[in-house]
């Protein structure tokens, strides 16, 4: 490979892993530019270069970020994110887009995702068809005012079936990568609030589909006690690697570091940003300071993985006790001081 395409082979895998798989990059590119696909072709081999209004022009197109291609140490960071206000499709669009990142991810060797979780990490509830469909139903209803759900109460059948099942495969790809997770006592109270306030509200049907969702979030804790037990996530063809740890110190907002292992693809982190959605940079400062942030966080954490029984027992005990509160609430059980 010529040097002089080193920074062109970066950005055309970062192009590849942004754009979905059953989409024709080089007739994208080329309807795109406006030249033939043979030329696009040879582009992608790095046999010749873009120009440089070209990437500007694909950049803007696909939301790929040349700062960390660059390793620009810039304190001006740039930020990708995806709309939802703006479209009423935008959210079905970015669920589609979340599970096709993780699908690549997933197939890339090597690839490592730390994630400092002020909230219970969405993936998470995606294996559980219940609290699935509440999540995503809570998303549309309560931060996107979706028309599609006004004046409806909760029930998992009013979600369609495309988006558990997309959330499904988010979760299974999830299940196959290397992973870190550092929570707080406090990472599954946001889960509670949302069940808590939409029962108060009485935006579920009846008392049995908000017991089905309680009763998910204990299995979902479940099968993360098992993930720690194991060191291993609860996958039984590609199970990825799994640590957890418990900070003492809060977190303040959700965020992601994806080490891209043996692949092309530079170091992303990804930012918390209006409620459930995100915004992501791949600048060579910001990664590195965040990669910081985040091993002197674990450091200062317990680790719940593995022999560590004791400490485990007593989170996941905590945790439990949080369900339990809310059950007897919606159940109408005083609880005992």
């Amino acid at each position: 490979m010529n040097d002089g395409f080193q920074f062109q082979e970066k950005f055309v895998a970062q192009l590849k892993a942004t754009v979905a798989s059953n989409i024709s990059l080089a007739d994208e590119l080329a309807d795109l530019l406006k030249v033939s696909t043979d030329s696009i072709y040879r582009r992608l081999r790095c046999q010749s270069a873009f120009s440089f209004d070209e990437v500007a022009i694909i950049s803007q197109k696909f939301g790929v970020s040349v700062d960390g291609l660059l390793n620009l140490d810039s304190l001006q960071v740039s930020f990708n994110f995806n709309p939802m206000y703006e479209e009423k499709s935008n959210f079905g669009k970015y669920l589609k887009w979340f599970s096709q990142y993780l699908t690549e991810l997933a197939n890339t060797p090597g690839t490592r995702i730390i994630y400092a979780a002020e909230d219970v990490p969405l993936f998470r509830h995606f294996n559980f068809p219940n609290l699935s469909a509440f999540k995503s139903f809570y998303w549309s209803k309560a931060v996107l005012n979706s028309e599609f759900f006004i004046g409806k109460k909760f029930n998992p059948a009013i979600v369609p079936q495309e988006i558990i099942d997309i959330n499904k495969q988010t979760y299974d790809s999830y299940c196959q990568i290397n992973s870190i997770e550092i929570w707080t006592e406090e990472t599954l109270t946001s889960t509670l609030k949302q069940v808590e306030f939409f029962w108060e509200s009485d935006l579920f049907e009846n008392r049995d589909q908000v017991l089905l969702v309680i009763n998910e979030i204990r299995q979902m804790m479940d099968e993360l006690k098992s993930d720690c037990e194991n060191s291993y996530k609860n996958n039984p063809s590609k199970r990825g690697e799994f640590m957890l740890y418990n900070s003492e110190v809060m977190i303040g907002n959700n965020c992601v570091s994806i080490e891209p292992g043996v692949s092309k693809l530079s170091e992303r982190v990804f930012l918390g940003h209006n409620t459930f959605n995100s915004i992501s940079t791949y600048n060579a400062a910001f990664t590195r300071e965040t990669r910081l942030w985040m091993e002197n966080l674990t450091k200062k954490s317990l680790q719940l993985s593995g022999t560590a029984e004791k400490q485990r027992a007593r989170f996941f005990k905590k945790m439990d006790d949080q369900i339990s509160v809310l059950e007897r609430n919606v159940m109408g059980v005083a609880t005992s001081n």
